[in-house]
């Protein structure tokens, strides 16, 4: 991935304190428009995010605890338990609210601390359930939610190639 593929985006988003605030991203230029739709849907639903920044190395170098609810798309790593690159590492993933929507495979939940989250029966502000707005936001431009896959579930996770 070189830098020139990808695109800084700045775009509006409603907080879990229901007021208005503005988030940047790094998308590959070839989901930026479909970035600024998605977004477009989810701020007319006033979906809730809690934060939208670019993670820095810092963020990458934690431990997964949960200490943090940042939606991010662009994040140069390798797929979870793999050594092929993410699809995040080409830009082309984004997750929404982690703490709200963990990682799930057997009894390993990512973010460590969003335990409460597991149970998708309570529904809290910043969730996302099939077919909802935000997954179905996702699906006009066909990108597909980790929610959906068998094992592991990614109830955070977006992508453009449905890894």
């Amino acid at each position: 991935m070189r830098k020139e593929d990808l695109r800084y985006l700045t775009l509006s988003f409603w907080g879990f304190d229901g007021r208005q605030h503005t988030g940047e991203l790094l998308v590959n230029a070839s989901a930026a428009d479909a970035m600024v739709t998605v977004f477009g849907k989810l701020w007319a639903a006033r979906f809730p995010l809690e934060e939208m920044r670019i993670s820095s190395r810092a963020d990458l170098d934690r431990a997964p605890t949960g200490d943090g609810n940042n939606t991010s798309a662009f994040v140069c790593r390798p797929t979870r338990g793999l050594s092929t690159w993410s699809a995040h590492a080409y830009g082309i993933a984004l997750d929404i609210n982690p703490f709200c929507n963990p990682y799930l495979r057997g009894d390993l939940v990512l973010p460590e601390l969003a335990g409460a989250y597991v149970n998708r029966s309570r529904r809290s502000p910043g969730m996302i359930f099939s077919d909802d707005v935000v997954t179905r936001a996702f699906a006009s431009v066909g990108w597909t939610w980790g929610g959906s896959w068998r094992s592991p579930k990614d109830l955070m996770h977006f992508s453009a190639n449905g890894r």
